[in-house]
């Protein structure tokens, strides 16, 4: 019997799987404000420069009597001439004789304040000779999510899924906060790029202890589930950043709310499946039998003992704590071509899955800026990346009505194409892809 047999006995989709998979999903609303806050945090209004305060503004027609005009007739962002021009503007921002009338802006600029009353554009000053600094906030920030990918995920086979998920909350909720209240640019950007590492605390160990948790046959709902309210967190950023368009009240919105999943994630209950892998049969036991106490199978849940679990959890117990690591991808041929995560590779086959998505997260501020050289750049390296990748996918197995490896020894015998009858005799410890109906109507 397979640990998902164990979990058809103690209630399949039970209570507790319902209340856990709904409390670990909802805090995935603000994730998505969190990768695209800086749309409105970082909005560029329009602008330009401060005259000199040498400059009577009260004048009439002082203030553009110091703004060039760009090819449209409108006030340069980045310039201002070096002495007052009366009458009418110069499209190109030079005097009627033609000599350089025209200097940066060396006394900061005004802002059009009517859409964003305040951003860390126009707190900062990230225009400009400094509009860099706007892309690199946000690479950072991914750079955090990379990095949280690595650290978080390995993390998680080692420390558990529930502590790393309970760890990546509190990260959040607080360095979410102390971001709304940075003083400088810098102390900004370092709490970003702390909050972009439990951006992938969070996001992994969600999944992961979610889809350890459920049945089978469920589990592709549950993941499309969680895809749905990640995107839905998108629309809910835009109707906030309309209600609250000041920045550090929109960054408070979405950072505080982490603080109650950090309180109720303590009541959690780590993988049954984890416990197994790490050769904790004990706790393994007592989390199984917590769990049939809550979906109200106390009969089933009492009837588990210490035998019983060593016979049914035997390929799980047969990985060995702490046996898993990046390079196990790398080391066997039938992994280095499809690079499957198998149940002891999960949690750090999904940390370098995250982590090659960050890299190209981290570049794609710093594509987009390829724009100023070559107009046609970012698409051409938008629309090559794909076809590569889709070229790629080709070299993918199919696993539609194929039981799932556990083990590397499970992919290498299929590679190899070991004998029907041994694999039959296999798979009766490995674990379908999807339920059969037997078990769909059990359920």
């Amino acid at each position: 019997m397979a640990f998902n047999d164990l979990l058809r006995q103690l209630g399949g989709i039970g209570r507790f799987q319902k209340a856990q998979v709904t409390l670990i999903i909802l805090p995935m609303l603000l994730m998505a404000s969190h990768n695209t806050l800086q749309n409105f945090t970082a909005a560029v209004p329009p602008h330009h420069c401060r005259p000199p305060a040498s400059a009577n503004l009260s004048r009439d027609g002082e203030l553009e009597a110091w703004l060039p005009r760009d090819g449209q007739g409108r006030p340069e962002s980045c310039l201002r001439f070096t002495s007052p021009q009366r009458g009418l503007p110069f499209p190109n921002g030079t005097e009627a004789n033609g000599t350089e009338a025209t200097e940066p802006c060396t006394n900061g600029w005004i802002y059009d304040n009517s859409t964003f009353p305040s951003t860390i554009v126009t707190e900062w000053d990230l225009v400009c000779s400094h509009r860099a600094l706007r892309q690199l906030a946000q690479s950072l920030y991914m750079v955090g999510v990379l990095l949280g990918a690595i650290v978080f995920g390995h993390l998680a086979d080692r420390l558990g899924r529930r502590k790393v998920l309970i760890l990546s909350h509190l990260q959040m909720a607080a360095s979410g906060t102390c971001t709304a209240f940075a003083p400088s640019f810098p102390v900004y950007c370092a709490f970003r790029l702390l909050s972009g590492m439990s951006t992938s605390g969070i996001i992994l160990n969600s999944m992961t202890l979610n889809m350890e948790w459920m049945p089978i046959h469920t589990r592709a709902y549950v993941s499309t589930l969680a895809g749905y309210v990640f995107s839905l967190g998108q629309f809910i950023l835009a109707g906030a950043a309309y209600a609250v368009p000041h920045w550090r009240y929109l960054q408070l919105l979405v950072s505080v709310p982490f603080f109650v999943s950090f309180v109720y994630s303590w009541f959690f209950i780590e993988s049954a499946r984890w416990y197994a892998s790490s050769g904790r049969l004990d706790l393994t036991l007592k989390a199984l039998q917590r769990v049939a106490q809550i979906n109200r199978k106390r009969e089933e849940g009492a009837k588990l003992n210490m035998e019983g679990l060593r016979s049914s959890l035997q390929k799980e117990l047969t990985m060995g704590p702490g046996s898993a690591s990046a390079l196990e991808l790398l080391r066997h041929p039938a992994l280095r071509r499809l690079f499957l995560c198998l149940s002891v590779l999960w949690q750090t086959g999904l940390g370098m899955g995250s982590t090659m998505a960050r890299v190209g997260s981290i570049a794609s501020p710093l594509v987009s800026m390829t724009a100023e050289l070559f107009p046609s750049m970012p698409l051409f390296i938008y629309g090559t990346v794909p076809v590569v990748a889709s070229t790629v996918a080709a070299l993918l197995p199919e696993t539609l009505g194929h039981p799932l490896p556990d083990t590397v020894q499970d992919l290498e015998d299929r590679r190899r194409g070991k004998p029907q009858r041994q694999q039959q005799e296999q798979q009766k410890q490995m674990v379908p892809l999807q339920a059969s109906a037997q078990e769909k109507n059990g359920l």
